[in-house]
């Protein structure tokens, strides 16, 4: 696992141990960024709500984005998300916090932080509370008018083209993973 793209490009990101993680691919990650290359320049945040590894925050910092938010439920994700914040240099513009997905939701609302990219890659077999998730972060508006959800799931889940006031603008597959973009507008 490394950052793709950006002043990080190369650097090597640890990975939780055990197989409990099913981290984004290189080719996958790479593929969100290149889909989201003109609005990636404008976003000032980036939330990722099940963090892994880190990986994706810190490959939009990497790209420029100037501020992420890390989550995971996990102590050991979280130890090496820590780590690798601090591995590529970026502990000052990354925050994260050990909580649920939808504990992170309300965090960011109690605070103010609204994100302008969130991407969410749940476990696989938890389709039906993504829906759910989805619903609280448009019920809470953590994401920006302008802004997108990145939704990563098994190619056998059928996401809506509508939950709450977003719209399913595309969906993008790459073996059996799936990346569906929502967006408020």
């Amino acid at each position: 696992m490394r950052i793709i793209a950006g002043e990080k490009r190369g650097l090597k990101l640890m990975m939780p141990a055990g197989d409990a993680i099913r981290p984004t691919t290189d080719k996958v990650r790479g593929a969100i960024f290149n889909t989201l290359q003109t609005v990636l320049g404008e976003a000032e945040v980036f939330v990722d709500l099940f963090g892994g590894s880190g990986a994706m925050a810190l490959e939009a910092l990497s790209r420029g984005v100037p501020e992420a938010w890390i989550f995971d439920v996990s102590k050991a994700s979280m130890a090496v998300i820590k780590k690798n914040i601090e591995k590529a240099g970026y502990t000052d513009r990354a925050h994260c916090g050990l909580m649920s997905a939808r504990a992170a939701v309300s965090y960011l609302a109690d605070r103010g932080v609204t994100g302008n990219l969130i991407f969410m890659d749940p476990p696989y077999a938890e389709g039906d509370a993504s829906l759910a998730l989805i619903e609280a972060i448009w019920d809470k508006k953590i994401l920006k008018s302008d802004g997108f959800i990145m939704m990563e799931h098994e190619k056998s889940v059928i996401m809506p083209l509508c939950i709450k006031g977003y719209q399913r603008l595309k969906e993008k597959k790459y073996g059996i993973t799936v990346i569906s973009y929502y967006s408020g507008e």
